[in-house]
């Protein structure tokens, strides 16, 4: 699916409903509407001009006494074109963002092509780009304005070309008018037009970008890059599919500032009601979005998944392996690689505790207590930051901890049954994680709902009283 719109400007008037009703106003020009599209008069400083930018205008087909002067033939044509007539067919189409701006001006010039060159109809293209408000991505969109009559061989004046045909002596008359109807598709032209712009497009998609990206439940999946001329619901006759139809949020207010305050109490509060209406709308459309995504890439989705969890499997496997082929290292040693993150404040507490574990304690209980309090700030990173980098971080740290009790025992330092359970029991918490972290992808740890603190204060409780008094326990040495 693409956005295509196809639409006529004609002299006279138009109806406009409001809130109070429907009103008459003045049609919109031809003349309005090239000075719109090439960004020039009073357009030259619109205020669209401060989120789009113009990066291509061509004009093409003018008749003589317009030559190089398109502008003087659009204002002929509002002028001479007779009273409530069409004075151009316009076409706006959403032009793919993956290309370059040359190939996307590539693009742009076949289309024109396609639509003026049969009937050599006097045109005005420019192709907009504005940076979308949800996704911060390029928009660049193609536009096309065409004057159906049909440029021939005679010289006429302005006002000649645009006087009634003479199919007897085209020279003494205007320039031949060849709408739709003339052409004997009507109405159905638009579809004819759609299904020549998706041929078109996919040509160069095919060239220039074959594939692109689309992140689908928080992966970056390839997919095919093509568009097509369906509507949703026939795309969904078609191909099985159950895409939903996503809605267009008014610029004024997608354009909201989220920073703005008033001190007028109400009116403060009815602008913050429209900021809630905004993020609504933005997160419906987001969501929408993805959903669409999965129902047309399902398949490229779940290859994806598959080859990422299976490279995740041997790379960790290749982590554990090596974690528990290497020998004893200290706390902060064995969490190198969280120290190569960014340092979010969840990772500069489990370094700040890794130090504190490094440091001489006065038995094996603190020892295994601040080991403890380690293991406590990586699940809290697992819980909140779970990603491939901090998940390989969390099994060399928490493998180093596996050895450093191993060294425990082997030492002697471990003398009475207390201090057995205390070990035990944190061997086998960090054995489960270590499991979990061989097989488990980030969402799974993120989607966890059970409270570090709480198991932390429930541990505690239940099995880590620490009765300085009565232990006499040896101070390990590494």
């Amino acid at each position: 699916m693409y956005y295509f719109d196809y639409a006529y400007t004609g002299k006279g008037t138009t109806k406009v409903k409001s809130k109070t009703g429907t009103k008459v106003k003045k049609a919109p020009s031809c003349k309005n509407r090239f000075h719109y599209i090439t960004r020039t008069a009073h357009y030259k400083n619109h205020k669209d001009n401060l989120h789009e930018k113009v990066e291509f205008v061509k004009s093409g087909n003018m008749p003589s006494f317009a030559e190089k002067r398109p502008d003087l033939f659009w204002e002929a044509t509002h002028n001479y074109e007779r009273k409530n007539a069409r004075t151009a067919a316009s076409q706006v189409i959403a032009l793919p963002k993956e290309l370059t701006v040359q190939q996307r001006i590539e693009l742009a010039e076949a289309l024109i092509k396609k639509f003026t060159e049969e009937f050599n109809f006097p045109y005005t293209a420019a192709i907009h780009n504005h940076t979308g408000e949800i996704g911060g991505q390029d928009q660049p969109h193609l536009h096309i304005m065409y004057c159906e009559r049909s440029v021939d061989e005679h010289n006429r004046t302005a006002e000649q070309f645009f006087s009634r045909y003479n199919d007897k002596d085209p020279a003494s008359g205007g320039a031949q008018k060849i709408t739709p109807d003339v052409r004997g598709k009507g109405k159905t032209i638009i579809n004819e037009m759609r299904v020549d712009t998706e041929v078109i497009i996919n040509e160069h998609l095919e060239k220039y970008a074959p594939t692109k990206i689309v992140n689908i439940k928080g992966i970056d999946v390839e997919v095919p890059n093509t568009v097509s001329c369906l509507h949703h619901e026939d795309y969904n006759r078609i191909h099985g599919t159950n895409l939903k139809p996503v809605p267009m949020i008014p610029k004024s207010l997608l354009r909201l500032d989220p920073d703005l305050t008033f001190r007028d109490k109400d009116k403060n509060a009815a602008y913050q009601a429209k900021l809630a209406e905004r993020e609504r709308a933005i997160n419906e459309v987001n969501d929408l979005r993805e959903y669409n995504n999965y129902q047309l890439y399902e398949h490229y989705y779940l290859e994806t998944k598959a080859r990422l969890a299976a490279d995740q499997s041997a790379s960790r496997a290749e982590i554990m392996r090596t974690a528990s082929e290497s020998q004893r290292c200290s706390a902060l040693e064995a969490c190198k690689y969280f120290q190569e993150l960014p340092q979010t404040p969840l990772i500069a507490r489990v370094l700040e505790l890794s130090a504190i574990e490094d440091k001489p304690q006065h038995n094996i209980r603190e020892y295994i207590e601040a080991i403890k309090q380690k293991q406590y700030a990586i699940i809290d990173v697992l819980k909140n930051e779970a990603n491939e980098p901090t998940i390989q971080a969390s099994i060399t740290a928490l493998s180093n901890d596996l050895k450093t009790y191993q060294i425990f025992e082997n030492k002697g330092y471990i003398r009475d049954q207390h201090e057995r359970n205390l070990l035990k029991l944190d061997r086998e918490f960090v054995q489960n994680w270590l499991d979990d972290l061989a097989t488990c992808n980030s969402n799974d740890l993120l989607d966890r709902q059970e409270s570090t603190v709480k198991n932390q204060q429930e541990n505690s409780k239940n099995n880590r009283e620490i009765d300085k008094e009565i232990d006499n326990s040896p101070r390990p040495d590494f």
